[in-house]
């Protein structure tokens, strides 16, 4: 029987279990048992076992080998994990060991809070101590590392885990660690391409292993995935599933990173005219990135102030944009300061009074009524190409001819609005490559509700359009 002691192990993994042990010695690490809900375990596998490239999304202040990845990780949790939910993750892993990589237990509540997807509690496990610290804390998983354990401990702790109601990822490097995992239960095998010994990753010899891994079993890549054509290849040797951070962390936006990661279009999706509760609830839970609330009087779906400040409090996960056309400016001011939006969407020529200092300007442009020449030249963070109808703000129904959009440089992020539906949307991100696509009435079943169904096939059309860098294919 194998037994791995903190002496017979690498000299980083020896670190990090003699601290992990001193914290335990010094009664830091509670055995209290879960107040809230028993952790859900079963939606965490089947989170996995779905079809195509399924991805745990990693929030990680830093590591041994790569420095700091997360500036401010603390103040960030909420933020990157809402993110993930966009981005298409199938859960979320919390590094919450504190010595050398920074982490914190209490992000676990934080990010389950925040995004709603099942959480996997990465530590160092060798205590039951800290199965009970991950129910209690509201985790649905647990990483057990077969380099640091023993046979018998390994077996020990996957038995008390499950029985805990969590689901454990038993991480291996090789194949005789593969085997251990086996040995043990594992019903979620991670493959990890880092050498604990060196700290590098060998992307070929996680390929090899993945071949040789129970058939059985949830197969998990973990560490160095860059890009959609790791991604692809390992789907080739039996992965579907795949845990990814640093990558993510560092490229400015996961949301965009995930999706091109799992080969799906990048494209931001802004559903606008929402006046339901249900539906912000509905449209953030596809993973659209911006919720389109209209204050103008000159809409169909103009929300009261007060409506608008409860339907942004549903619209948590994605970015709120009020829109407004022919307001008071006071009233403009009053909604930014009750709302607090991520940006304020004008459907008129530009007008000081109309905008709101320190909140981003997304400036419409209505093709066919504004001179387009003299529009590129107007304020704003972002553009937004509509169809011109006389009397309404927005939610026209109309399409524009693309051409005029796809042919002129803008000099900032396009939104292509006008018209759009499941049925052409798809056509739409093809010819204009829009930074962001936005749906009013071609998701609805009346002026201002929103029809579930129709919301979906939107934001799937949307995602079946590779970015041009990747139109080889998707992920799997």
């Amino acid at each position: 029987m194998r037994r791995v002691t903190e002496a017979g192990a690498p000299t980083v993994l020896a670190s990090i279990l003699s601290a992990k042990r001193r914290r335990l010695e010094a009664g830091e690490i509670g055995g209290a048992r879960p107040a809230g809900p028993r952790p859900d375990g079963e939606r965490f596998e089947s989170a996995l076992a779905g079809p195509g490239p399924r991805v745990i999304a990693e929030i990680k202040h830093r590591s041994p080998s790569a420095g700091t990845i997360l500036e401010g990780a603390g103040s960030r949790v909420a933020d990157v994990a809402r993110a993930y939910r966009r981005g298409g993750a199938s859960a979320i892993s919390v590094v919450v060991e504190q010595d050398f990589f920074g982490g914190d237990p209490a992000w676990i509540p934080v990010a389950k809070g925040a995004s709603g997807l099942p959480v996997l509690m990465k530590d160092f496990v060798v205590d039951e101590r800290q199965l009970d610290q991950a129910a209690a804390l509201g985790a649905d998983a647990v990483l057990l590392v077969v380099a640091a354990l023993g046979d018998e401990e390994l077996r020990r702790l996957h038995a008390a885990a499950s029985a805990r109601g969590l689901a454990v990822l038993v991480e291996a490097h090789d194949a005789a660690e593969a085997e251990r995992a086996a040995a043990a239960g594992a019903r979620l095998v991670g493959v990890n391409a880092r050498d604990l010994r060196t700290f590098r990753v060998d992307l070929d010899a996680m390929a090899r292993l993945g071949r040789s891994l129970p058939s059985g079993a949830i197969r998990v890549a973990e560490s160095g995935i860059r890009d959609a054509r790791d991604v692809r290849r390992l789907c080739g040797e039996g992965y579907g599933a795949f845990l990814v951070g640093e990558s993510l962390l560092r490229s400015g936006d996961p949301a965009r990173a995930l999706r091109r990661l799992v080969g799906l279009g990048s494209t931001e999706v802004k559903v606008c005219g929402l006046t339901r509760a249900e539906d912000v609830r509905s449209a953030v839970s596809l993973g659209v990135d911006w919720v389109g609330l209209n204050l103008s009087p000159l809409s169909p779906r103009r929300v009261s102030l007060e409506a608008a400040g409860a339907l942004a409090e549903a619209a948590a996960g994605a970015g709120v944009v009020l829109v407004v056309a022919g307001n008071a400016p006071e009233e403009v001011a009053r909604a930014v300061e009750r709302v607090r939006p991520a940006a304020v969407q004008l459907h008129e020529p530009p007008s000081p009074a109309a905008t709101a200092p320190g909140v981003p300007l997304w400036q419409a442009v209505r093709v066919g009524r504004d001179d387009l020449d003299a529009a590129a030249l107007w304020p704003g963070e972002r553009f937004v190409l509509d169809a011109a109808r006389p009397g309404q703000a927005g939610g026209t129904g109309t399409t524009f001819d693309w051409s005029v959009a796809a042919s002129r440089r803008w000099g900032r992020p396009v939104v292509l609005a006008g018209g759009l539906t499941p049925g052409n949307v798809a056509e739409a991100v093809r010819r204009v490559r829009p930074a962001c696509v936005d749906v009013a009435s071609g998701v609805e079943s009346a002026p201002g509700v929103k029809d579930a169904a129709r919301m979906e096939a939107f934001v799937a059309a949307v995602r079946g359009v590779p970015d041009p860098q990747t139109d080889e294919g998707g992920a799997g």
